[in-house]
């Protein structure tokens, strides 16, 4: 199993520059109208519904990581190594994910409807009832859920965090697919996987390369330097002249 092949798995790392997007959007859309008589059981109304409802349906059933929530990879064209994926979003990392989403949404809303009166001007539901607003926001915060669970399980995926287990210990079907993930969407999707270049040798296989011939070249020297000694003792040596 090869998570970095799946390109599904990089695309729900492009949430880190979407979430920041959808909370403006949010508080633009809290511009619209003013805060009835009790803001503090609105915004309470508003995190129980656009966050802990879909949290908790989450906590049960993980998003699968082949959804985009429009569109999805088909369930019957799935292989063992994509099905293993699945299996391996069932770990903490995924619930404690949502744990972390909610508290910090919870804290957001508060912020981002105080100071949503800084940006009414730029509202696009300006003069709409406090009830449209908050009625706009809770799918905007329900995305942010979605994609906060999956970027948690993308990135522990392509980290190699998750838990992932052998066929021979776990085998996981397109029907347990079905009952214990979340997958919205239309089966539309059908990306080829992702090549990467083969890994390059070792660093310590390039020393032992390296030393096995800068022995090889000391062991050559060695020997020059005995057949040069071996010449020259066996070069006779001139006779003397004898004087007349």
């Amino acid at each position: 199993m090869q998570p970095r092949s799946e390109p599904l798995l990089w695309l729900q790392c492009l949430a880190l520059g979407a979430i920041p997007l959808e909370l403006m959007l949010i508080r633009l859309l809290l511009a619209g109208a003013d805060p009835g008589p009790i803001p503090g059981v609105e915004r309470l109304l508003l995190w129980g519904i656009g966050v802990v409802a879909p949290a908790i349906a989450l906590w049960k059933r993980p998003a699968d990581w082949a959804s985009l929530l429009v569109v999805r990879q088909k369930l019957s064209s799935r292989d063992r190594d994509q099905l293993q994926l699945s299996a391996a979003q069932q770990g903490p990392i995924g619930l404690i994910s949502l744990v972390v989403a909610s508290l910090a949404l919870g804290l957001l809303i508060g912020w981002l409807d105080d100071s949503a009166v800084l940006t009414a001007e730029f509202s696009p539901v300006l003069g709409q009832s406090r009830l449209e607003t908050l009625l706009l926001c809770i799918p905007v915060l329900a995305l942010i859920v979605w994609q906060v669970q999956q970027l948690a399980q993308a990135g522990s995926l392509l980290l190699g965090l998750g838990k992932t287990e052998s066929a021979s210990e776990a085998i996981f079907t397109t029907e347990m697919l079905r009952q214990q993930r979340t997958s919205l969407g239309l089966q539309l999707l059908q990306l080829p996987r992702l090549s990467w270049p083969a890994p390059k040798q070792s660093s310590s296989l390039d020393a032992e390369i390296t030393e096995d011939r800068s022995i090889a070249d000391d062991n050559t020297e060695v020997d020059k330097t005995e057949v040069d000694k071996t010449e020259i003792e066996s070069t006779p040596e001139p006779e003397a002249s004898v004087a007349g």
